[in-house]
């Protein structure tokens, strides 16, 4: 067993040509010098956000497990859900409406709702209305979001409509959450029929797609009593402030009480009993069954609010304890301190430490480059640390950053660092002249990891062995037979 050290610094990358230029080997010199002295590559990073990444290291896996079971359930079990038959069977005998509030995070989140929806079609004439929940977090999704936009509004026949549009992280604030209630109930609010058009504006105007505000397309689609909702969810979203948003409502009279909530998955809700469809799937594959693979153990070091986030993709979406994965929580911030990080480093009996730091809560170009000075002090002393011990440290990042920001002329520039992430391992066995880095993903930096921690671990990773040419060289001749 190998002690390990996966330092992160997450948003952080290889500079695109739009960026500012923030790295520099003056600014992280410690970085600089082991990127010449040690093995260095880049590594593919198709994520802006922490929870993807991770769900990424620590499962393979770039969507969540629930979409797997929905693709495995639309052609066999979707006209035969028992939930799904009821909902269509409350809609006939209410002479309601349905009401999808559609959690959108992929490419693959329409062609999933359009097959429930004909499957509904065949069960229900009643009038459905989607409100859309942008998650994507990127302005290259806006192709694939215009593409699902037109899909959704002109091609399922008359009687499924558009109804509200809303980024996920908008809706978070307590404002975005108000406009969203008052827009679904008096339809209220800021309105386009033509869908191009504004994604262009959302475009040019550099908003993501889920810092959207609410703007909704078609008339006709306010909650009303008897209505029946079902939250598209991939995920283990909560709905609380949402109904309590609902619930507090001046706008309309209404019985609230006479409408009904299901899902598609468990919902994160305190207030009612939401019925679901399915449960959640398990991947074999997780970090935590990796490491009990070797008989490892890991802690990891992160911010309160994102350990138990972690601890759910790690343990293969599940909120359980595990004496194997600890978490030690950073708020005080400590980690930015060379000296108090390497006596936690040194008294921790783990044999793979997680650090993570992150530059994406940073508010000026100035402050990233303070922050980084600071992470590259602590890779000194752990540089030193792991080579008098014959340890390993792997530096990297699981999601990167692209955001505009004021530099110290107070000017708007960009920082650009999505696209590609520096890989440095900091080994004296894994050397420049012996090993490389292979093309792959987070997921097989997690099994290099690893297998460096335990041999036996087996399954390949990104680090590869040279082939020695040499060795052709110096091979010797056959005997010529006598």
């Amino acid at each position: 067993m190998k002690k390990n050290i996966l330092l992160l610094i997450n948003g952080f990358g290889v500079e695109r040509a739009d960026s500012y230029n923030i790295y520099s080997g003056e600014l992280m010199p410690n970085m600089d010098r082991l990127t010449k002295e040690r093995v260095f590559a880049s590594i593919p990073n198709n994520y802006l956000d922490y929870v993807s990444a991770y769900r990424n290291f620590s499962m393979g896996i770039n969507e969540p497990l629930t979409y797997s079971v929905i693709e495995n359930n639309i052609n066999n079990e979707t006209l035969n859900n028992e939930l799904l038959n009821n909902i269509a069977n409350e809609v006939n005998n209410l002479n309601s409406r349905l009401q999808i509030i559609c959690y959108w995070d992929s490419t693959s989140t329409i062609d999933h709702l359009v097959a429930y929806l004909k499957a509904i079609q065949m069960q229900t004439k009643a009038k459905i209305y989607l409100h859309i929940i942008l998650c994507q977090k990127s302005l290259n999704d806006y192709k694939d979001i215009d593409r699902g936009f037109q899909i959704l509004n002109y091609e399922l026949g008359p009687n499924i409509k558009l109804g509200v549009v809303v980024g996920e992280n908008y809706i978070k604030s307590m404002i975005g959450m108000k406009e969203y209630v008052k827009c679904i109930i008096t339809e209220a609010g800021e309105k386009w029929k033509d869908l191009d058009k504004k994604v262009q504006v959302l475009i040019q105007t550099n908003t993501k797609p889920f810092d959207t505000r609410t703007f909704s397309v078609n008339i006709d689609y306010k909650f009303e009593e008897n209505d029946q909702v079902l939250f598209f969810n991939y995920s283990n979203v909560e709905i609380d402030r949402f109904l309590q948003e609902l619930n507090a409502q001046k706008y309309r009279t209404l019985n609230l009480d006479t409408i009904k909530y299901y899902s598609l998955f468990p919902l994160k809700c305190t207030l009612k009993q939401v019925p679901f469809m399915y449960n959640y799937a398990v991947s074999s594959n997780y970090m935590l069954n990796s490491i009990k693979s070797i008989n490892a153990k890991c802690i990891v070091m992160d911010k309160k609010e994102n350990c138990a986030n972690i601890n759910y993709y790690f343990t293969g979406q599940r909120n359980i304890i595990d004496e194997d994965l600890k978490f030690l929580p950073t708020d005080d911030g400590f980690i930015y301190d060379p000296n108090k990080m390497l006596e936690v480093v040194k008294s921790c009996n783990k044999d793979l430490i997680i650090i993570n730091y992150e530059i994406n809560t940073c508010k000026t170009i100035e402050e990233i480059k303070e922050r980084l000075t600071k992470i590259d002090a602590v890779i000194g002393v752990l540089d030193t640390y792991i080579r008098e011990n014959h340890y390993s440290m792997f530096i990297t990042s699981l999601y990167g950053l692209q955001v505009n920001l004021y530099n110290q002329k107070q000017e708007l520039c960009k920082v650009n660092f999505s696209g590609k992430v520096p890989l440095i391992i900091d080994d004296e066995v894994i050397n420049l002249a012996q090993f490389t880095v292979s093309e792959g993903s987070l997921y097989d930096l997690a099994n290099s990891i690893y297998q460096n921690i335990n041999n036996d671990y087996k399954i390949t990773g990104l680090i590869k062995r040279k082939s020695s040419l040499l060795s052709f060289l110096y091979k010797k001749p056959k005997e010529e037979k006598k």
